[in-house]
């Protein structure tokens, strides 16, 4: 699937500014309001815990922006204003996959490269040139379609195209009220489309929780939107660089498949749905020495995300972070205490596939021995090492 996330910046729905004046127009001409030099680009944001625009693969894009330019029906886009941004609440890949062709970024362009710190995946980079190839073969780019425009050079329906350009238009509806009430409107409207999964919706539900925040910071190795910007500078700097050294640790070498070397990944595939999913399992074990929950009638139960508080000032993130990244250093890196286990032998099984069971037991068994002060435990997985990875 094509990474998008760069085309629209994100932003807090109740982030309180200066009201601006705007008309509210029913169609909005896409491609004017998308260029560099656009007004309403500089406007336009997501909600900030609205799931990674990630969820098209490349003939989905080139189908769209084919029917864009054919002048096929498009559904509308559903708008909210707030005093400081006009927030996208439905429409949001549409607009970000008519932005990626006029910027020619499909994940590996320059507005990416720059929101994610230069840091991009060679996954990612593969899918948007495989993406690039497939809307140049069908659409062409943008930029010479523009040239086109009002010309007599190109084919008939090149022409036709490029002359329909920056007259297509799409409707627009506007959400009238608060902010709870654009953000109420937000999780109506999502709950249909392109269904969240249990991990995108749970994070959605505690994105002011520690794990959350922390499993998003781990994902693009503390760049991308900044989850954590409410935080102070020193606390911001402070999980950035902690975020930086779990993702180094776990995800790196990247994982490609078919699998032609044994320099592999203790975390597997950095591809966002799985490495999400994985992370938040992984801190919720590792990242706290209180796995257990005592309930108000005497009983125990596992602990989840929603035990936590929100974190106000990133301290309690920064400690879930911590807490994890001890966990690691027993696992692989450089420290006294890695284990140094090998991914081949201990995470993914004989088909050469990362399985995240055998990881997150691991995970589970050294987070328990840490808990409990069994020291003793390391040195005799060391005596016995041999014998269990013989079997």
């Amino acid at each position: 699937r094509v990474t998008l996330d760069a085309m629209i910046p994100r932003a807090d729905f109740e982030i309180q500014g200066k009201e601006f004046e705007l008309d509210l127009p029913r169609e909005l001409q896409a491609i004017n309001s998308l260029e560099k030099s656009s007004p309403f680009l500089r406007l336009l944001r997501k909600p900030d815990f609205q799931r990674e625009t990630n969820h098209w693969t490349p003939e989905q894009l080139a189908t769209f922006i084919a029917s864009f330019l054919d002048n096929e029906v498009i559904p509308g886009l559903i708008l909210w204003k707030s005093p400081n941004f006009v927030f996208v609440i439905d429409g949001g890949h549409r607009l970000s996959a008519l932005r990626a062709w006029v910027e020619d970024d499909y994940g590996d362009g320059v507005v990416s490269l720059q929101y994610y710190g230069g840091s991009i995946p060679e996954e990612q980079r593969k899918i948007a040139k495989r993406t690039r190839k497939l809307i140049e073969r069908r659409i062409g780019r943008f930029t010479s379609m523009k040239e086109m425009v009002g010309g007599n050079v190109g084919s008939e329906d090149q022409l036709r195209r490029a002359n329909r350009l920056f007259m297509r238009t799409i409707q627009t509806q506007w959400i009238q009220g608060s902010a709870q009430v654009a953000e109420t409107s937000f999780f109506k409207i999502n709950s249909q489309g392109t269904p969240l999964d249990e991990t995108e919706e749970m994070l959605i539900r505690c994105r002011r929780k520690p794990i959350a925040i922390g499993a998003r910071a781990i994902l693009r190795s503390g760049a991308g939107h900044k989850y954590w910007s409410a935080f102070d500078d020193g606390s911001k700097a402070r999980i950035e660089e902690a975020a930086a050294d779990f993702y180094e640790l776990v995800f790196k070498p990247e994982v490609e498949e078919p699998l032609k070397t044994l320099e592999l990944s203790i975390g597997g595939s950095v591809s966002p749905v799985d490495a999400l999913s994985l992370l938040i399992e992984f801190l919720t074990i590792a990242g706290t020495r209180q796995n257990v929950i005592v309930t108000g009638t005497g009983k125990t139960r596992l602990r989840t995300i929603d035990d936590d508080a929100d974190d106000i000032d990133g301290s309690l993130t920064l400690s879930v972070l911590r807490n994890a990244l001890e966990v690691v250093r027993y696992i692989t890196g450089n420290a006294p205490s890695s284990l140094g286990l090998h991914p081949a032998v201990y995470f993914y099984n004989e088909k050469g596939k990362y399985n995240r069971f055998l990881f997150l037991g691991m995970v589970m068994l050294i987070t328990e021995k840490l808990r409990n002060n069994d020291r003793n435990f390391f040195r005799n997985f060391t005596i016995k090492r041999q014998q269990i990875e013989a079997f």
